[in-house]
């Protein structure tokens, strides 16, 4: 299903958009699929009533944002990060969550009047002692 150029386009999410157009259609409701890595899956629906269609829907193009900020902390505990950013189109309202390179869930992220606050989990306490022995047993060999 492919809208016409004259689209109306409203962010409800930072994901979910919903879409009005004109279209030849009378009376039609119909499920919008799309390919993601290597399946078909549904994406969102689409209902048609007395040639108006409105649609619901996570489409490819994400908000763009401006460039944000980050920090680091709890060393001792633990590494966090936590994060912010503007989005350039205008969501009121959304929340997510931010994942790690294996797909688990590693943070959240709330945005509100476009603007996103992410808090995140980089490594566990054992990463981290993990980490220090192997770069400490690098610098005790540099030194020597």
């Amino acid at each position: 299903m492919t809208a016409p150029g004259r689209t109306l386009v409203v962010p409800v999410t930072a994901q979910w958009y919903l879409a009005g157009w004109r279209s030849k259609y009378r009376l039609r409701a119909k499920a919008i699929r799309a390919h993601v890595d290597g399946r078909e899956r549904i994406i969102g629906v689409a209902a048609t009533l007395l040639g108006y269609t409105v649609a619901l829907g996570v489409f490819a193009e994400p908000c763009r944002a401006t460039r944000g900020w980050y920090r680091d902390f709890g060393h001792r505990f633990g590494r966090y990060t936590i994060g912010g950013w503007r989005t350039i189109r205008r969501v009121p309202v959304s929340t997510g969550w931010a994942f790690g390179g294996n797909g688990s869930r590693i943070g959240c992220t709330v945005t509100v009047a476009s603007r996103t606050l992410m808090c995140a989990k980089l490594a566990t306490r054992a990463d981290l002692r993990a980490s220090r022995e192997r770069h400490g047993d690098l610098h005790r060999k540099a030194a020597q």
